[in-house]
């Protein structure tokens, strides 16, 4: 325990709280710019266990305010969650952890072991409202947190037992029909907000402690912070059901990028990169191969799989992409030609 002696000679710590938070289980939601701070916090503090759920790779747009990056990784379009893991286990060997490059999805955390707190460092409220529905049908508490512009703010919500997202932000509906809208986050924000986004996720941790009412604003310029009480809406139509529905979106649903003409879907059959490779040289279909991913051209349309089971492609309208789609189902569900067999 020496390599956390500064951190037990904390009075509101001590021996017992680093304990605590060695023993705890963690979940990131969001890899970015708030979920790469707060994870390196996070294991310098030496928590037992890490998930880091994220379906995007680095790009070089992140490297403005998303730490645990580098241009290599960018330019080799790792998974955030690939690259960020690896930064942090050389930072502590200690801390298990463990990585999800895919989307929130309901039946991951039964891949999961349960969790002592989640950490919502996402940068959508579609994300936010289904994270917030499972911490109230799970009964876990999450600490959200946000930034835009200059300014960011955070809470600890606990639906089950005081507020939850749906009465903080009743008009959640409409600001998920924003999520594509992009924002600009100034540098010196980000470190700001998920330090106390960790300081809340330490505080809660060591002694379960938390004001479950309250709503804390922050600005870096100039710095500034406020306080607001929440109080849990009697009429809230999340919170105030025993089991809330969960929306559990089928994986081969097209979904469109964010301001652009690009597309995306799970396809039902995971299939590895070799085994790609295999299905696009049997076609003569060219392509270039990256570690995640495989980028090719079909039927006159750039497409990148990842090894998730994620296609994208770009430059598409609606029905050109559905169409697309259907055939690439029906081109990587077909069975692989070994070297020698008749095609």
């Amino acid at each position: 325990m020496q390599r956390y002696d500064r951190q037990m000679r904390v009075k509101q710590i001590g021996a017992a709280g680093q304990a605590k938070i060695s023993a705890s289980t963690i979940l990131i939601v969001g890899c970015g710019a708030l979920g790469t701070y707060a994870a390196e916090q996070l294991v310098r503090a030496g928590v037992g266990t890490l998930y880091l759920v994220d379906p995007d790779t680095v790009s070089e747009t992140n490297l403005q305010r998303q730490s645990l990056f580098t241009e290599a990784d960018a330019a080799n379009e790792l998974f955030k969650v690939d690259a960020a893991a690896a930064k942090l286990r050389q930072i502590n060997h200690e801390v298990h952890i463990d990585v999800f490059p895919v989307e929130l999805r309901p039946e991951l955390l039964a891949q999961m072991d349960p969790l002592t707190l989640v950490l919502d460092c996402s940068d959508n409220f579609s994300v936010r409202d289904l994270l917030n529905r499972l911490a109230l049908n799970r009964r876990f508490p999450f600490i959200f947190a946000a930034c835009a512009g200059v300014s960011g703010q955070l809470m600890l919500l606990n639906p089950s037992q005081g507020p939850c997202l749906n009465c903080v932000f009743p008009e959640l509906t409409k600001l998920k029909e924003r999520d594509c809208d992009i924002l600009g986050v100034a540098t010196p924000l980000i470190p700001l907000v998920s330090s106390l986004q960790v300081s809340l996720a330490m505080r809660y941790i060591v002694s379960a402690a938390g004001a479950l009412d309250q709503l804390t604003t922050v600005s870096c310029w100039p710095p500034a912070q406020q306080n607001f009480k929440v109080k849990k809406r009697p009429d809230c139509p999340v919170c105030q059901h025993e089991q809330v529905s969960i929306t559990l979106d089928a994986k081969t649903i097209l979904r469109r990028l964010c301001g652009s003409d690009a597309w995306s879907v799970y396809l039902p059959q995971t299939r590895s990169i070799t085994e790609v490779t295999a299905i696009l040289d049997a076609n003569r279909v060219a392509y270039q191969v990256a570690p995640s991913m495989v980028t090719f051209n079909w039927h006159h349309a750039s497409a990148s799989y990842f090894k998730t089971g994620k296609v994208q492609l770009y430059q598409l309208d609606e029905h050109q992409a559905q169409q697309h789609f259907r055939a690439l189902w029906q081109l990587f569900k077909a069975p692989i030609q070994k070297e020698g067999q008749p095609q």
